[in-house]
């Protein structure tokens, strides 16, 4: 289905101190509801970075109601009068934990934007780099998500090889103390054991090592969920932004989503 044939409205949900969620909603022409599939960018990312646009536009193509936003910590950097500690604390994973369950109440609330074309019993996620971990954890939290997509993701951004506490950077500290604070909640595998939703996780075969070990704990601790390695594919598959095109591990990371989704959700 071609882009020309999607529907596509912005929406701007306000939060606390100056804070919002901005995005889109992307889904096919028609009156038929279809499945929800709210996407996540990762860590150093945005809606607009790279390939999500084209991303979404295609899952949206294949028939569902797609939904790309900003999570809060992008707002927090041009906010008026916000703290630098509250600009910092935006960035924490429990902030984008928050922010994904003030999207999902807006979606159930019908306030996003064509609200009366989304099925509600059919939610899926889907999320790149550290917002896997986060729609992991979100997913094992929420039993109102049914199907789960990990692209290449987990661990939270790693501060600075060699630099100690008192050279990082506010926001590098607040997520550190975040992640110390919520060591217990943050276990990643544990989580995606108890995940009852069906999960994809996809990771490329030249993606850090790091994600590479978690991916093997992945498999090995929840095994009743479905695994993929592309090959040759780092951690953007192959992307760059400015987005110069599609790749052809992309390609595959999005059809083998595309069908997983209409799988679980048809």
């Amino acid at each position: 289905m071609s882009h020309e044939t999607l529907t596509f409205e912005h929406f701007k949900l306000p939060l606390e101190n100056g804070l919002y969620l901005e995005g889109e909603v992307r889904l096919p022409a028609g009156t038929a509801t279809k499945p929800v599939l709210l996407i996540s960018h990762g860590f150093r990312g945005h809606k607009d970075w790279a390939f999500w646009p084209e991303v979404s536009g295609r899952i949206a193509g294949s028939g569902f109601y797609t939904v790309s936003f900003n999570f809060s910590r992008i707002a927090a950097r041009d906010a008026d009068g916000i703290s630098p500690e509250e600009a910092a604390e935006a960035a924490t994973l429990s902030r984008e934990l928050a922010d994904l369950e003030q999207l999902l109440h807006s979606l159930l609330e019908g306030r996003l934007p064509l609200a009366g074309l989304a099925d509600t019993e059919r939610i899926a996620v889907l999320g790149h780099s550290r917002a896997g971990g986060s729609n992991i954890l979100f997913a094992a939290e929420h039993p109102e998500v049914k199907a789960l997509v990990v692209w290449n993701g987990g661990a939270a951004p790693q501060p600075r090889q060699g630099e100690g506490p008192a050279a990082l950077t506010p926001q590098e500290q607040a997520v550190r103390e975040d992640q110390l604070r919520n060591k217990e909640r943050f276990n990643l595998e544990e989580a995606l054991s108890r995940v009852s939703a069906a999960a994809l996780l996809i990771q490329g075969d030249q993606d850090r090592d790091a994600l590479l070990q978690q991916h093997a704990g992945f498999r090995e601790q929840a095994p009743q969920h479905r695994y993929l390695s592309i090959r040759g594919a780092d951690h953007t598959f192959g992307t760059v932004d400015p987005y110069e095109g599609s790749t052809s591990a992309l390609n595959e990371a999005v059809t083998s989503t595309i069908a997983f989704l209409q799988e679980k959700l048809a």
